[in-house]
């Protein structure tokens, strides 16, 4: 978003830096132009994952990495993105459904009916080694002690992973 844009040039004086507003999937560069790829929480608001993964292993340098987080699948698997509580209003557990179905998911984050696309851990991985990669590492990442310390309430984010982060390498 441009708000985006507007904050990152604040915070980076970086002359070397360009900006681009545009959809993830019509992006387009040379080929073997980049060392790293780097996207934080975007891929689970697009639906062609494995169009993107073929563009980005077309524009990384041989042995280039590609870093990514997005959504853990399990919190995407519903519509409702929300524990179920029990009557005095504390979180019982973290429902899964249609895990295994993909696709268009509708929620609300920030503002009413966004939509996210959901696949399962398994696609995200298959994906990335049909289109070029080695997945180096996979991670889930919980709260640190720091957080758990100055916001209790993340003590239920060590109940189940909110995100799902892969570094992966091109062939």
């Amino acid at each position: 978003s441009e708000k985006m844009l507007e904050k990152a040039r604040e915070k980076t004086k970086d002359l070397s830096i360009s900006y681009i507003q545009m959809p993830i999937e019509d992006i387009d560069f040379k080929k073997s132009e980049f060392d790293v790829v780097i996207s934080s929480l975007a891929f689970h608001y697009i639906k062609p994952f494995e169009e993107v993964a073929k563009k980005v292993c077309s524009f990384l340098k041989p042995g280039g990495t590609f870093l990514f987080s997005v959504e853990h699948p399990i919190f995407t698997s519903r519509n409702e993105q929300d524990w179920y509580y029990d009557n005095d209003g504390h979180p019982m557990h973290w429902p899964i459904n249609h895990y295994q179905e993909e696709g268009i998911r509708h929620t609300s984050f920030l503002t009413e009916d966004v939509i996210k696309y959901h696949r399962t851990i398994s696609t995200y991985m298959n994906d990335l080694i049909r289109t070029g990669f080695t997945i180096n590492a996979v991670k889930e990442p919980m709260p640190s002690d720091e957080m758990l310390e100055s916001i209790p309430e993340m003590v239920h984010e060590t109940r189940r992973p909110m995100f799902l982060i892969i570094l992966a390498e091109k062939n």
